[in-house]
Formats: C-alpha cells, structure tokens, sequence
C-alpha cells in the first residue's frame, strides 16, 4: 500500500462531510442527468429525466444547491439548474469508489450504475469516526490496541466506548480483523479496508477543493515569533556511560500489552464484544455454629 494515501487524521472530519454531501440517495444520478445534458437543464425538464423521483426531486435539488454541486438561475420563466465544478469534479469519483465496491460490497439493491455503486459504499461509511480510523490503521501498518489509536482518532472529551463501537461495526463491515483475547484485542485493516484507501484519497482531494475545512472561518491569531537561544556546544564525556540494554520482542510485546490493558479496562467494561461478565453472588456469613 503506498503511504502517500495515509494522510493526518486531523483532516478526517472534511472527508466525512464530503461523504454526507455526496452519500444522499440520486446525487449521483442528478448529476450524471446534467451530464447527459451539456452541464444544465431546465428544472421542468427534469420530472421527464428522472420520472422515478417525483416529490423527492426538488428537495433533492434544493440540498445539491446548498451543498454547492448545482447551481439554479431564472432564465425568462424557467428555472435552469447547471452543474458547478464540484460537481464535475464529484462524478469523477465514481470509478474509485465503484471499483472498491464491486469488489468488496454487494450489488445495490435500488438503481444501477457507478452512480448506484457509488452512493450505497458512501452511505456505508458515511459514520464518523471510520475515515480517522482507516487512516490510523493504515499509518500504523500492523494490528493495534484500540488504546494506541484513541488519541488520533477521538476529539477532546469523546468517550473511548466510540472508538470501540465504530471497530465492531466496520469488523462486521470486512474492513478490519480482530484477533487477540478478550480485553486484549488488536485490530489491523483487512484487504477490503486497505483497498479502501484509494478511494478515500480521492474523496479527500475532492474535500480540500470542496468542503470547507471545520474552523476556516475563524480569525487564527498571530503568535510573536520568539528568538530561540543559541545553546552552547557541550564538551563529550571521555567516558561515556554503558548503553541501556534493550528489551526482547517478547518483553516488549508484553509491556505493550498490559500498557493496553490498563488504559482500556474501564472502556472494555463499557461496551465489549462480549457479554460483561456477570458479578458473583453474594453470600453472607452465616451464623457461627454453636459449641457442643
């Protein structure tokens, strides 16, 4: 797997509302109607492209608009709804992401087409937290402790029970493997998660040209730059002090995993793969028995 498609999991959140703008059910075939069509349309002309929407077409529209896919100007009486560059831009994820999905998801149950393909594998990872996750994983390029990740993955104050609820849900979806005991469970991407990192990538330059980054608004204030002193070379020891032994694999492994352990303890009691152990009933003592 290249590792130019592991990118910082700070910009996951972009990539997840890319997937909410471009997941809703006839996105795709909205656009691909434009296309059809030189790029634009009149909105009468529609009902008659896309007979099977019916009501569901000018919200659609209206949402496409917001989300800035389509445009809409009055020409005379009609309304002409014509595509914008983002637009264009998005039906070029369709091979991608359609690619990944035939190979690796079943065939969609409405529509047919990359467009079908395309909106059903959104839709099944539009949930957050699973671009962060796929992107952890990837960087970290062997199986892992859910404690390891936690960091990368979770915003400030979001409970780690998150992060565990969203591995059990994309091991259900084939995109990671768990192996390991129960409270030392490691979890790595499957062939499907690391072949999914393809059409991330895509999504995630289609979301830096697209989809406003969370906070770009905002005034960043100047920090004064702060003249850094010149440290002074230090003389080198004429005895240098023994090197500190290093650990085997084994005892290293071993740290690692009660490192784990202790971290994630309270977190596995909340929420688990399996059912929580049941408390042991409690006895009382009985009477002492009396002296013969």
């Amino acid at each position: 797997m290249p590792t130019s498609v592991v990118r910082d999991v700070a910009q996951a959140s972009q990539v997840q509302k890319a997937m909410s703008v471009l997941s809703p059910p006839n996105t795709f075939g909205v656009l691909r109607t434009l296309d059809r069509n030189g790029g634009q349309l009149p909105s009468s002309a529609f009902a008659d492209a896309m007979p099977w929407m019916g009501a569901k077409l000018s919200p659609r529209l209206g949402a496409m608009e917001t989300a800035g896919l389509l445009s809409r100007s009055r020409f005379g009486k009609e309304s002409i709804v014509a595509m914008t560059e983002a637009g264009r831009d998005a039906l070029r994820l369709q091979l991608p992401i359609t690619r990944w999905a035939s190979a690796h998801q079943s065939a969609p149950e409405t529509g047919t087409g990359l467009g079908a393909y395309t909106e059903q594998a959104l839709a099944s990872l539009n949930l957050t937290h699973t671009v962060a996750t796929l992107w952890a994983l990837a960087g970290e390029g062997e199986s892992v402790y859910p404690s390891e990740i936690q960091d990368l993955v979770l915003p400030e104050g979001v409970h780690p029970s998150a992060l565990y609820r969203r591995l059990a849900q994309m091991e259900s979806a084939g995109l990671v493997e768990r192996e390991g005991e129960f409270r030392n469970y490691m979890y790595g991407l499957t062939q499907s998660g690391r072949d999914l990192m393809e059409p991330v990538e895509a999504l995630a330059r289609w979301a830096e040209r697209h989809v406003p980054a969370a906070g770009a608004d905002r005034e960043v204030p100047t920090v004064p730059r702060v003249q850094a002193p010149v440290a002074r070379p230090v003389a080198p020891s004429p005895v240098s002090a023994p090197a500190a032994a290093q650990p085997s694999p084994a005892a290293a492994a071993a740290a690692r995993a009660q490192a784990a352990t202790v971290r994630s303890t309270t977190t596995v009691l909340s929420f688990s793969h399996q059912a929580p152990p049941q408390a042991a009933p409690l006895v009382t003592a009985s009477a002492p028995a009396r002296h013969r």
